[in-house]
């Protein structure tokens, strides 16, 4: 693809104005806009290196979050998932939150997104992926009214539930998930 043709891409485009808004350093800002420019973002397009969105539930009064083991990639993870091929990444994210949460999942608020990481897999044959551009979104919910779909879940997770950050740190292996678990104490907790 050339500059020209992924300047006009609506994916790329919103992906320069989702970056615009994350914190994240230089670095990693110029790795997503080289894959840009690469072209075809999706899985669909590129099964090995495309772009993905996650979604990390915390409770801003317990300080806990929650995740669980994914099934395929023996890692304790965040929700989230592939963007499809002519989708944007907030219509992914809710998508996705149908597919793996369910219709009727209470959501107080979810925000732009605000990190960036880059996940390297080497998991042959369980997954052909092996480069994930994560577009990470921060959905505070109350843990007492935060009902996911059991059944959804377990399609993609052998476990899955609440967690203290220090329960999450060591359970947790997956840098990219590191990180966004250092962001929601950091910047979520201590803001509320």
């Amino acid at each position: 693809m050339n500059e020209e043709s992924t300047q006009e891409d609506p994916f790329v485009l919103r992906m320069r104005e989702l970056m615009s808004a994350c914190a994240h350093g230089k670095g990693i800002e110029a790795v997503f806009v080289r894959r840009l420019m690469e072209g075809r973002p999706t899985r669909d397009e590129n099964p090995e290196s495309h772009f993905c969105v996650y979604f990390a539930a915390y409770d801003p009064k317990s300080g806990r979050v929650f995740f669980g083991l994914h099934k395929k990639s023996g890692l304790w993870l965040f929700n989230g998932g592939h963007v499809d091929r002519g989708e944007l990444p907030e219509e992914a994210l809710r998508r996705e939150i149908v597919e793996e949460w369910g219709p009727d999942t209470a959501i107080s608020t979810v925000e732009m997104p605000q990190l960036l990481t880059v996940t390297e897999i080497d998991n042959l044959p369980m997954q052909t992926c092996r480069a994930h551009y994560n577009i990470w979104f921060f959905v505070s919910v109350d843990e007492r009214n935060f009902r996911p779909d059991s059944s959804r879940m377990d399609t993609e997770f052998s476990e899955f539930g609440w967690h203290s950050l220090e329960e999450a740190r060591g359970k947790v292996t997956d840098g990219s998930t590191l990180e966004a678990i250092s962001l929601i104490e950091r910047d979520l907790l201590r803001n509320t």
